[in-house]
């Protein structure tokens, strides 16, 4: 079937637009005379099959999406979100954002080669948009993972991936954004969670963009700042607190005398910051004001913020598996594209654009994981 000239130069030409980059900028990186890219991107010349893969491979994108019609991207949804928001993105958290959705689809590819069975769980349906539907969404969520009365969580992020969301966390330069969720046409609800935030804003910010994409999923893509108040973000914000501070909870926080020792450990406890518990317990009369602005000046050491994800890592790597989460790289997502590699599904060399490095790389990553090349595969 003949590629379609213009319908591939406008792909291009959005792909770069994207990620803020002029035409000599690509050239430059890509080994591509600045003339033959400005021919391909008009439509004028067509690319030779080795061109699309490195514009694939350049852009973080499946050659597919290039030489298909069909909506394989989610291109359109990011183009929308930096027309809306583009200013405040640096051109390394646009990179950071394409190679985000990249692990999105990579993920959904392999757990389709590995036949996941995702947890089928239905989101209420409301047509109006209250604050109380945060509570009753968490709450109906936590009962469907099986969670009982005061079960605390042995990680927050394996949970939501069970549920068949894609949920990512990497590091951005704009301190404002908390996360970010993508509705994505193939490898569908997509949250990024922003690294550079202390690990327990992380929590947070995780499940509420879980709400998001339970909730929301008529919007194909939602951005949080960290100032943020409407009321969808606001329903947010209650199920992210009623999710990590359960109502079994409360009923026994309301007797309790509440000290600072009490909070700081109830708080570490629940993996979560003193606003955050502070907030719950004050919206459900455990706390009068007073001791609100008490508390609310206590702080808990970064040390003592124990990561999920992190959880019995040595000393001797957690620096290295600290930076490999900061782009993305969790142990869930490396384990699946192992797996899918180890099963024949993928090749080690579509292994390490998975893991985004070069193959003679991939021996030191997986080292980090415990998991080996198969070089008889």
């Amino acid at each position: 079937m003949p590629i379609d000239r213009v319908s591939l130069g406008n792909k291009l030409s959005r792909c770069r637009q994207n990620l803020d980059l002029e035409l000599s900028d690509v050239s430059k990186k890509i080994g591509l005379p600045l003339e033959r890219l400005d021919q391909i991107e008009k439509g004028i010349k067509e690319p030779t099959g080795d061109e699309i893969l490195i514009f694939a491979d350049f852009y973080r994108q499946d050659y597919k999406y290039f030489i298909s019609n069909e909506r394989l991207s989610a291109s359109e949804q990011v183009e929308i979100l930096y027309r809306k928001f583009g200013d405040i993105f640096s051109k390394e958290d646009r990179w950071a954002i394409q190679e985000f959705i990249f692990l999105c689809e990579n993920e959904q590819d392999i757990l389709n080669y590995l036949d996941f069975n995702k947890l089928n769980f239905i989101a209420p349906k409301y047509s109006h948009v209250y604050k109380s539907q945060g509570t009753e969404t968490a709450e109906k969520l936590r009962h469907f993972l099986g969670y009982k009365n005061e079960e605390l969580y042995s990680d927050l992020y394996s949970e939501f991936r069970k549920i068949g969301l894609h949920v990512f966390r990497r590091k951005l330069n704009n301190s404002q954004i908390s996360g970010l969720f993508i509705k994505h046409p193939v490898a569908g609800k997509c949250i990024l969670v922003n690294y550079d935030d202390d690990t327990y804003r992380q929590n947070f910010t995780l499940c509420h963009e879980v709400c998001h994409a339970l909730l929301d999923d008529e919007h194909e893509i939602n951005i949080s700042f960290k100032s943020e108040n409407d009321y969808r973000e606001i329903r947010a914000n209650t199920f992210a607190g009623s999710f990590l501070i359960p109502l079994s909870y409360i009923e026994k926080f309301k007797l309790l005398t509440w000290t600072e020792e009490l909070v700081l450990k109830i708080a570490i406890q629940l993996k979560v910051n003193i606003q955050t518990l502070l907030i719950v317990l004050k919206s459900n009369n455990c706390i009068n004001q007073n001791l609100y602005d008490k508390f609310i000046k206590l702080k808990i050491s970064r040390k003592d913020k124990d990561d999920y994800e992190l959880k019995g890592v040595s000393p001797a790597i957690l620096s290295s598996k600290k930076l490999l989460l900061e782009r993305g790289l969790s142990m869930f997502y490396v384990k699946k594209c192992h797996e899918a590699y180890v099963n024949g599904h993928i090749s080690s060399g579509k292994l390490a654009a998975n893991l985004l490095v070069d193959e003679s790389e991939l021996p030191f990553i997986l080292d980090l994981f415990k998991l080996k090349l198969n070089y008889e595969h």
